[in-house]
């Protein structure tokens, strides 16, 4: 019960973080205020990045803090710092989700849609290393998503759709679609699970 609050109220500082960088972001700016800190720490963003400029910048330090907080604690990021996921969770507490009867089921191979697009971004990496044609898949990012929303009335109406699946369906976008999400799940998850096995032994 304690954790599920703390958890809510952490998913609300994250969202209150994202939405008051984001106004800050206007002219003129703050420089004391760690204005990128949310793409700092995406390590989808972070990997694509190196790979495409062949550099590794130290903007994405904090991205390599997460790497190893996902390893020791599992896949929190998603459930605990994500915006996008906190929106989630508040919509369908806002709209009572829980007391509405709603079974939608659907088949495990729907889950692979998020890693046909996590892998397409990494392909889209290595071909940006050649090529500075526009790669339109991080439209998936959840940043990317929550930024062009506030401004795209088309990217607004796609974060709508997002919420109104994951009424339907909890986690519907986080389970099947979010890349990141799906990197978190490798790293949180799949990686952990290697490494206590490797140090059972």
């Amino acid at each position: 019960m304690y954790k599920k609050i703390i958890r809510t109220f952490t998913q609300g500082i994250f969202i209150f973080l994202f939405f008051y960088f984001f106004k800050k972001t206007t002219f003129p700016f703050s420089e004391k205020l760690p204005l990128n800190i949310f793409f700092r720490i995406d390590l989808l963003f972070a990997i694509f990045t190196t790979i495409s400029t062949l550099h590794f910048s130290y903007l994405f330090l904090p991205s390599i803090g997460i790497f190893f907080m996902l390893i020791l604690l599992g896949n929190f990021f998603c459930f605990w710092l994500c915006p996008l996921g906190g929106i989630i969770d508040y919509t369908n507490m806002i709209l009572f989700r829980k007391k509405i009867k709603i079974n939608i089921k659907i088949p495990n191979w729907f889950k692979l849609i998020r890693v046909f697009i996590f892998y397409l971004i990494i392909v889209g990496a290595f071909l940006a290393i050649f090529s500075l044609v526009p790669f339109v898949f991080w439209i998936f990012d959840p940043y990317v998503i929550l930024m062009s929303a506030l401004r795209v009335k088309k990217i607004f109406f796609f974060l709508i759709l997002i919420l109104f699946l994951n009424f339907l369906i909890p986690r519907f976008w986080c389970y099947n679609i979010c890349p990141l999400g799906y990197l978190n799940y490798l790293v949180g998850v799949k990686l952990r699970n290697k490494i206590k096995k490797l140090m059972k032994k």
